[in-house]
């Protein structure tokens, strides 16, 4: 397929557009002038930051009670993204892991809502330009944090437009349970089954990508920020090592490692200023309210394990060897580890960094944000590792 004119010039303004309006909303929320925004800009304000304010605690959110019904998407459909030619595809022409949906009819991208086994899945799909369905391409889920959705995570995080450039499918969820939230097993105080929904929505919801789309079944992955980030931690041991690896962004702490985990990579970020998911452990900070949604005091008052004792279990259950330390930036520590299995950990500590997506748009009322790409860096990661199918 030719590359349509001006295509790149329109990405480019549309993500310019897309951050001026996400920095100038918050902007306007950390100004003193804020109580005197109109009705529909303190709309935007309340959306964007709940956008990032994922404490990543929501499976207890099993417990919360609506008190409100306006709990749908306010942003709309989402428009397909413009994307460019993945010339440097990580996918391999032919591959034993190749999907039963290569060589159907793709579905358009955007917006897609489904209903497979009874479970209605509502996602945005975003495919490398021309995708001929043909090839099997990696997969990445990319799991929005608490109060947010797709299209502020798609915004937030850049993965659809990096992503699809280097020939990946980016598939961005949003939650079955109509909460703001992920549900998380083994954190809530609902019966164990009901932990276990967004597990299962998120099998369901690659088997049914594997028989739509080309998918290579041993590069499919998963990313998330804060309470999606615990959300990518709980899919390591919730589908039995079917993912190759994942990349929880400040919130890893917010997912219980299992005792022995089938081998998956982990690349992990976390600032040491934190003040939503705390480095050093403690109480998530949440509101009394979160799009709608009554959140109780017991869940305001959780506390949360040290991102190095979660780090530690890690590790530990996975057979690692000895931690590698480096320095990628002057703000950043990494420390990569060798697993059993193949497997690697790779954790990068931001001093200073605040609860925040590395190289994503500066949130000052969130903390500090590095110039690190973490959306390079997981992209990166993710293409040196492939799950036993």
């Amino acid at each position: 397929m030719r590359r349509p004119p001006g295509l790149i010039a329109a990405r480019g303004a549309l993500s310019a557009a897309l951050s001026a309006a996400l920095s100038a909303a918050l902007s306007a929320a950390l100004s003193p002038a804020r109580s005197a925004l109109s009705p529909a800009p303190r709309a935007v304000v309340r959306a964007v930051i709940c956008a990032v304010v994922c404490a990543g605690v929501c499976a207890a959110l099993a417990g919360c009670s609506p008190s409100s019904t306006e709990t749908g998407d306010s942003t709309g459909k989402a428009p397909e993204t413009t994307r460019t030619s993945a010339k440097a595809s990580p996918a391999s022409p032919v591959s034993p892991g190749m999907s039963t949906g290569c060589g159907k009819t793709p579905p358009i991208g955007g917006r897609n809502q489904v209903r497979v086994h009874g479970i209605k899945l509502d996602y945005v799909l975003s495919m490398p330009v021309g995708f001929p369905n043909t090839s099997p391409a990696p997969l990445v889920l990319n799991y929005h944090g608490l109060g947010s959705n797709a299209v502020q995570q798609d915004a937030y995080t850049r993965l659809p437009i990096a992503g699809t450039n280097l020939g990946y499918i980016i598939v961005t969820p949003e939650t079955v349970s109509g909460l703001p939230g992920w549900i998380l097993p083994g954190f809530g105080r609902g019966p164990s089954r009901a932990q276990q929904v967004e597990i299962r929505a998120a099998r369901v919801l690659l088997d049914h990508l594997e028989a739509t789309l080309c998918v290579d079944r041993t590069r499919e992955f998963a990313a998330g920020m804060s309470n999606g980030a615990g959300m990518a931690a709980a899919l390591v041991c919730g589908l039995g090592g079917r993912l190759a690896a994942v990349a929880p962004v400040s919130g890893i702490t917010i997912a219980r490692p299992c005792a022995h985990p089938r081998p998956t990579s982990i690349i992990t970020f976390h600032g040491t200023a934190d003040q939503v998911v705390p480095y050093g452990g403690g109480r998530v900070n949440l509101p009394a309210q979160i799009r709608g949604f009554s959140v109780p005091a017991w869940l305001r008052s959780v506390r949360l394990p040290p991102f190095e004792t979660t780090l530690s279990r890690w590790t530990a259950s996975m057979a690692c060897g000895r931690g590698v330390e480096s320095r990628p930036a002057s703000d950043v520590a990494l420390r990569t580890f060798r697993c059993g299995g193949g497997a690697t950990v790779e954790a990068y500590v931001i001093d200073g960094g605040g609860h925040t997506w590395p190289g994503g748009i500066q949130l000052g009322a969130l903390g500090r944000t590095t110039r690190l790409d973490a959306t390079g860096l997981i992209l990166q990661a993710f293409s040196r590792h492939a799950a036993a199918r």
